[in-house]
């Protein structure tokens, strides 16, 4: 599972020498609606595109979030096209959508399932991310929603051939999109640094990212400066590399619910579930990391999150007990496990659980510990 990659400003001179490599006669371009053009991407891709006489068949119909849907809109439009590579340019959802039609261009299955049969050569994939947060184009699995459940495509087949990532191309993002993502990026970096997939090779990603984010990212959204916003633009690109050993845990498991039913940016909504589970990991876990973090990062969390235009108060139509029951499960286990946290029942719901211990002599932690681990073995 190698890719090839290219960082900072210069990295946009090797698109060419990328493409004549594979020397393709049909390029099928997945591009986000209005960023490819307003970023600058468009006329990159036109220039190149005349130096190599290939036609460009363009897919840019489908919704942020992709839906099962627009991937077989897009699977139908590939085919037809002929093409032989694919270059997704755009941010999170445009580079997922890029992954996911290479990857199930040949290969069969349910795309919400987990077996998956090869049928024919992959197409090569070239990656150019627009925004700096999600990590996409360092990645070996897209996300894909399906009747507004969120499902993760995972299969090393999934990770780009080639990773470029321009920074100038997300120097006209606004102050909104720039926080999101950023957040994003480096809650995927802390994430991966605490997880309990954690290897030396992932956690030297995950610090680099946490280093370049922390104190670069406020400066990219309330006063860009170029420097500020390369950095934010590597950072990300190492937090996803980091994450695609680790995935991510809690935070990220409880952001989705928020994005599906109540329309928060994805990086927004991992802002409003992250201070807690930093918070509780701070607390009552001790090791190097924990002090590694605190080092750090030296503002508190929250008031870092507000700082760059994240609001933390939550809409009052939201249902707390439907974004708990929505979590992503398989997330929540990669959280450090040593953590204990209070639950607080109902007066019936505790008087069951009390019934429930003297009848089978447990105490109500370990009845509370066999109903979790119940509750996850249904949903494996």
């Amino acid at each position: 599972m190698r890719q090839q990659f290219f960082l900072g400003d210069s990295s946009i001179s090797e698109l060419l020498p990328v493409l004549r490599r594979y020397a393709p006669e049909r390029i099928f371009l997945v591009r986000g609606k209005k960023s490819y053009v307003t970023c600058g991407a468009a006329a990159v891709m036109n220039e190149v595109c005349g130096i190599l006489r290939c036609s460009v068949t363009e897919f840019y119909d489908f919704e942020e979030n992709p839906k099962i849907e627009d991937v077989r809109k897009g699977l139908s439009l590939l085919v037809s096209s002929n093409s032989s590579l694919i270059v997704g340019i755009g941010g999170g959802s445009v580079l997922d959508m890029s992954k996911l039609l290479r990857f199930f261009y040949s290969y069969s299955g349910e795309a919400t399932g987990c077996k998956f049969l090869k049928e024919k050569e992959l197409l090569p994939l070239i990656a150019l991310p627009t925004t700096a947060g999600t990590g996409s184009e360092a990645t070996h699995f897209s996300v894909l929603y399906k009747d507004k459940i969120k499902y993760s495509v995972e299969h090393t087949d999934i990770l780009p051939d080639v990773a470029i990532v321009y920074p100038p191309f997300t120097y006209n993002n606004p102050k909104y999109l720039t926080a999101c993502t950023g957040f994003d990026a480096l809650a995927q970096g802390i994430e991966s640094y605490w997880n309990v997939n954690a290897t030396e090779e992932s956690d030297e990603y995950a610090k680099r990212a946490i280093q370049l984010l922390w104190p670069n990212l406020p400066v990219a959204v309330n006063a860009p400066t170029k420097q500020a916003r390369d950095k934010v633009s590597e950072g990300s690109y190492w937090a996803g590399r980091a994450i695609n050993i680790t995935k991510t845990t809690a935070p990220h498991a409880f952001s989705y619910p928020f994005t599906t039913y109540y329309g928060y940016p994805h990086g927004h909504a991992v802002a409003l579930t992250f201070p807690f589970f930093y918070k509780l990991y701070i607390d009552k876990i001790i090791s190097r990391k924990m002090l590694f973090l605190k080092e750090v990062l030296r503002e508190d969390v929250s008031d870092y999150i507000e700082g760059i235009g994240l609001d933390l108060i939550l809409k009052d139509t939201i249902d707390i007990s439907e974004v708990m029951d929505k979590c992503n499960i398989s997330r929540m286990r990669n959280y450090p496990k040593n953590i204990r946290y209070s639950i607080r029942l109902d007066a019936q719901t505790e008087a069951k659980l009390k019934k429930y211990c003297e009848e089978n002599g447990i105490t109500k932690g370990e009845a509370i510990r066999k109903g979790i681990d119940l509750l996850l073995e249904g949903k494996k």
